[in-house]
């Protein structure tokens, strides 16, 4: 198991590596930089010569090589420092950590809400085959993954605006130690849309999975021993068919994280998403960086911890 661990974090460094180079050459890739963008969007930009625009490019490095920057940007990151953002001149660390609580909180209450819900729901519709609650939750399976997020997302606040009197879009919640409640108000909707795709996907897949498992011999042969079917779903079935199933959350985290920046967008989430957008839309190139390492490292790390479980779920699995 640790020699399989140290393999896996050795991968995950590489995976990281690549990542943050293929970032910076496409966004190195687009025509213009921050300094162009900033000067654009100031009304004091046209009046700066060309020789004050050359020195600012100097003075944030814009005038060295791609591979130059990015070598030193690497060196530096290694050491744990991703640098200052470009536009505000802040450490890139501090705006993400300022952020990240929010986009993390929103992850979290979507996947749970997307297991709490999905889990239940495919056992029983598995169960049920053939019935009214089977096909009901088939439809709702179907619907969800053929709604995009951002069109739900943009239903729900025009729909709680025009019926509720409720304008989901400009509720600025707390951190969640800062007032709960409040908290709560404000990120319920937002994960609910972003939960949607993700509950759909997992209540399917566990459908599937369950109607796999009941057929099983081991199955077969805990009925003949005379065991209730409610000990036998509980025991033998749920737990045998939740490897599949967790191996789509694992699959599904990285799109569930695009679909946060969408998310946080529409309902006005001051997250690691809507930072990202400001990021890209600036061609801010150490503030785009420091976010995708951020996010990539969260995707890697949760694929650990799901191959890891698999061990747990099921023991015949070994790990050398």
């Amino acid at each position: 198991m640790t020699g399989y661990i140290i393999r896996r974090i050795i991968g995950a460094m590489f995976v990281l590596l690549m990542l943050s180079f293929i970032v910076f050459m496409l966004v190195n890739s687009v025509p213009g930089n921050t300094l162009t963008r900033l000067l654009n969007q100031s009304p004091q930009g046209a009046n700066l010569t060309p020789a004050q625009i050359e020195q600012y490019e100097i003075d944030l490095g814009l005038d060295k090589p791609v591979l130059e920057r990015y070598g030193n940007w690497l060196w530096d990151a290694f050491n744990g420092d991703l640098g200052k953002s470009f536009a505000t001149s802040l450490p890139v660390w501090g705006e993400i950590q300022d952020r990240l609580p929010r986009s993390v909180q929103l992850v979290i209450m979507a996947t749970l809400i997307s297991s709490l819900l999905a889990i239940p729901i495919g056992v029983f519709s598995a169960i049920r085959q053939g019935g009214a609650g089977d096909y009901i939750s088939r439809i709702f399976a179907i619907l969800g993954l053929a709604v995009p997020n951002f069109f739900l997302a943009v239903l729900v606040v025009t729909f709680s605006a025009a019926w509720l009197n409720v304008s989901l879009s400009t509720i600025d919640p707390p951190y969640i130690w800062d007032g709960v409640v409040h908290n709560l108000e404000g990120l319920i909707a937002p994960s609910l849309v972003l939960s949607a795709s993700l509950m759909a996907t997992v209540m399917r897949m566990q459908r599937s999975t369950v109607l796999e498992v009941v057929n099983e011999d081991y199955v077969r042969t805990a009925r003949a021993k005379g065991l209730a079917e409610r000990a036998i779903i509980m025991r033998h079935v749920i737990r045998n068919s939740l490897i599949p199933v967790i191996t789509i959350f694992a699959n599904q985290f990285a799109f569930l994280i695009s679909g946060a920046v969408i998310v946080e967008f529409i309902f006005r989430i001051d997250g690691i998403g809507a930072l990202a957008v400001r990021a890209i839309r600036q061609v801010d190139f150490t503030l785009v960086l420091g976010i995708s390492l951020v996010v990539g490292f969260g995707v890697v790390f949760i694929n650990i911890l799901v191959d890891l479980s698999y061990a747990w779920l099921d023991p015949r699995i070994r790990y050398s």
